[in-house]
């Protein structure tokens, strides 16, 4: 149980770590894609308000964007052309780029066609262009194109390296979170450890008084006859010998090492368990209805089914209504790769019942705990990690009158 609890926490820290680089890497790449769009739009918008041509010189303006990572070879570095629309013709202006013209004439369409005044656009092969376009005084449109694909490409290869590094880092923390996660954990073993001897030693020492309780009811039965004391006296001595049995049960089931499991035979070994309960059931006036498929297989371990099937029967004989049925079904599922058992009863009770809690060790719907029915809420708590240990699914549902509990192999 521990060594699951171990590795859930590693996946789930590792995972929280992948969620992590995943936005700091989206923050970069948002950041670094918005700085280049920044400078590109101030190059741009220079190349605008000279008419196409981008000022030769580092003036007073450039000085004012230091945060750009601009500087004086900003401006030989720079590969753009222009193009002007006068409501009836696209014409190309001066190009300083290498793009075939024929090429050009057709980004230039595209951008013109746009509802943006400015952003940017990957027509076909590697290339990333910004554009900025506006209307002149005199109606025109003036576009402006710029090749960023050496900035983008450079933010590229940066993301690529970050991501290898990432990756080692995400690969050495669940490798040293997997060696010392013991550590985590140990305080939680410890405290079960101590819980389970409480278990074992409280069982051992309560054992004893209620052996001379008994003893002694049965002595004073024997010499004053019965009484509705001595009968009360011994259904509670029974009632406290049967949950130190459960408990004790549930302490070592905990203990128990993985099940080996193996194809085994469902139909005639759930008959079997079923089977002794029918006399008791039909005696208070109940109907057990057996619909159990023949040759039914699947992948479990044949003591535990057993004691699965026990509790989900004394459960369904507990609490099913009076003149009620109960329904054991067995049908194969997967193409008979597995099973499917259903366990249900009448019980007209349960509409409003809390269902989710139903598996919870020493849940009692009834809080006070004077119900008449017998148990401490164990058995299904039982239950539930028996299916566990065989690798199949315990689900409990409520409908038509009926508590309905379905176990899949």
């Amino acid at each position: 149980m521990f060594r699951k609890l171990r590795w859930k926490f590693v996946w789930l820290s590792s995972i929280i770590l992948c969620f992590v680089i995943i936005l700091v890497s989206a923050a970069v790449w948002w950041t670094s894609s918005h700085t280049i769009l920044s400078q590109t739009v101030f190059l741009m918008e220079e190349i605008w308000d000279n008419d196409g041509d981008l000022p030769w010189s580092w003036d007073a303006d450039f000085e004012h964007r230091p945060y750009l990572a601009l500087n004086e070879e900003s401006i030989y570095e720079t590969r753009y052309y222009t193009a002007v629309y006068d409501g009836e013709e696209l014409v190309l202006g001066d190009m300083n780029i290498a793009i075939k013209e024929k090429e050009a004439q057709r980004i230039a369409e595209i951008v013109l066609n746009k509802k943006t005044s400015y952003g940017t656009i990957r027509p076909e092969g590697k290339r990333t262009l910004n554009y900025l376009k506006g209307e002149k005084e005199d109606g025109s449109t003036f576009i402006v194109i710029l090749d960023c694909t050496s900035r983008y490409a450079l933010i590229r290869l940066v993301m690529m390296y970050l991501a290898a590094l990432w990756f080692a880092v995400v690969v050495l923390y669940i490798i040293i979170m997997g060696k010392f996660s013991g550590r985590l954990v140990q305080p939680f073993i410890d405290n079960d450890e101590k819980q389970k001897r409480f278990i074992t030693n409280a069982s051992h020492e309560l054992k004893t008084p209620l052996a001379v309780i008994s003893s002694n009811t049965e002595m004073t039965e024997a010499m004053g006859g019965k009484t509705k004391w001595t009968e009360s006296t011994t259904r509670q001595v029974k009632k406290m010998q049967s949950l130190i049995e459960d408990l004790v049960v549930l302490s070592r089931l905990d203990e128990m090492q993985e099940l080996a499991l193996s194809k085994t035979e469902l139909s005639a070994l759930c008959a079997d368990t079923v089977e002794p309960f029918r006399g008791v059931i039909e005696e208070s006036g109940r109907r057990l209805l057996c619909r159990i498929d023949a040759g039914v297989s699947a992948m479990t371990e044949k003591r535990s089914f057993q004691q699965l099937v026990t509790i989900l029967m004394d459960n369904a004989a507990k609490y099913c209504d009076k003149d009620g049925e109960i329904e054991v079904e067995l049908h194969s599922r997967n193409r008979g790769r597995g099973a499917r058992l259903t366990v249900a009863n009448t019980y007209a009770e349960g509409k409003d019942k809390d269902y989710s809690r139903f598996f919870e060790r020493f849940y009692r719907e009834d809080v006070s705990h004077n119900s008449k029915v017998a148990g401490f809420g164990i058995g299904l708590s039982m239950a539930k990690e028996i299916a566990e240990r065989l690798k199949g699914e315990l689900l409990v549902e409520y409908a038509g009158d009926k508590i309905r509990f379905l176990l899949e192999l």
